[in-house]
């Protein structure tokens, strides 16, 4: 009775302050792209700041868009990253969650008697899962694991987001410079062209010069409506990365990208791939969370013991009430957690191999690049 009081005691104690924050593990996640990009990053959550974002974006857009403002607005506005950076807070919430204890479980029964000179009877208890109280260790290490990887999850995406900006906005400005210079070589063709026919007419050239200076005149055209179309779709790449609406008003900036001063350093490539990239890393800790849950599982064998009070009152006149402790424990007969088990090995062995995939590619990338 004391050790059942005690647990009682312990889950009120340990459980009762736990609560879920949806900014959890945001500020490292923000610290990390800061500090790899420059750029800030900021989770939607319906405040007075949010905003303050929406001016800011409004601010950056009246200006001729670089490719940092680009990036920067990607940053801010795409709701697929708010979407990502929502994991976070699915995975703090599985964190407190792990760090509950389950609640006592009360019941009761009242039977009543068939003749009025019987008493009636009742019967109470209340009772709790004590191996809960043992795994619970296992589950916040197991739960800390998942959130670190989420953690990692987030922030690879929002690098991955942008590269992808950086990448849109200088196809775009190739393909408008393109499309400029291709501009230029309609006119000049155009002018080629009339100037041909007059000639044509004049009878100093033939049918056939006219119609190579005719025929290139078509072709240039047929290229520039090809420039603009794909302009529109590089466009159109960009503004949806940005996560702005449909046909929005923004000029991207003449300026060009400045060549480096000097050549990447190649040196130590592969070892600085290997320790600083954000989605091996997640891979890293994605071994370590299925070694945590194949701990859980092989320990779980048994997965439930509650222990209790239970009190009865017996059915007849001056009956005595008798009160004792209860105890439920399931006899692993049949359902060893076998599956669960054999499953937790296959989810590990199945993230080594991912882990040992990444690595190798990571590896012939860096090679690659070095050569």
């Amino acid at each position: 009775m004391k050790l059942f009081f005690a647990l009682l005691m312990s889950a009120v104690l340990l459980s009762g302050c736990a609560t879920a924050s949806r900014s959890a593990g945001f500020r490292d996640v923000s610290q990390t792209v800061e500090d790899r990009t420059g750029f800030q990053v900021r989770w939607n959550r319906d405040t007075r700041e949010d905003a303050q974002v929406a001016e800011k974006i409004q601010a950056l857009l009246q200006e001729p868009l670089t490719v940092e403002s680009a990036t920067q607005i990607a940053l801010l506005n795409n709701n697929g990253l708010q979407a990502i950076f929502e994991e976070l807070g699915v995975a703090q919430a599985d964190l407190v969650q792990a760090g509950l204890l389950q609640n006592p479980v009360f019941s009761g029964a009242v039977r009543f008697p068939d003749r009025s000179e019987a008493a009636t009877n009742w019967e109470f208890s209340i009772s709790y899962d004590f191996l809960d109280v043992l795994f619970r260790p296992l589950r916040k290490r197991l739960a800390t694991a998942q959130f670190k990887q989420a953690q990692l999850r987030v922030g690879d995406a929002v690098l991955n987001l942008s590269a992808e900006v950086r990448l849109a906005y200088y196809t775009l400005q190739g393909a408008e410079h393109t499309r400029a210079m291709l501009k230029t070589i309609v006119e000049a063709a155009q002018a080629a062209s009339e100037l041909a026919e007059r000639q044509h007419a004049a009878g100093n050239i033939n049918d056939l010069e006219l119609a190579n200076e005719q025929a290139a005149f078509q072709q240039a055209a047929l290229d520039l409506e090809r420039a603009e179309a794909e302009v529109l779709a590089d466009r159109e790449q960009l503004n949806r990365l940005m996560g702005l609406p449909a046909s929005p008003r923004w000029k991207l900036s003449d300026r060009l990208p400045q060549l480096p001063a000097m050549e990447p350093v190649m040196k130590d490539l592969e070892e600085r791939a290997l320790s600083q990239r954000l989605d091996l890393a997640a891979a890293r800790q994605e071994v370590k969370v299925f070694e945590q849950a194949l701990v859980l599982d092989r320990k779980g064998v048994i997965p439930t013991a509650v222990v209790g009070i239970s009190t009865e009152h017996e059915p007849e006149e001056e009956g005595p009430t008798s009160t004792g402790p209860a105890l439920e424990l399931p006899l692993p007969i049949f359902d060893q957690r076998q599956a669960a088990i054999a499953r937790a090995e296959v989810q590990l062995r199945q993230s080594q191999s991912r882990l040992s995939a990444l690595e190798t590619q990571i590896r012939s990338e860096a090679r690659a690049a070095r050569d």
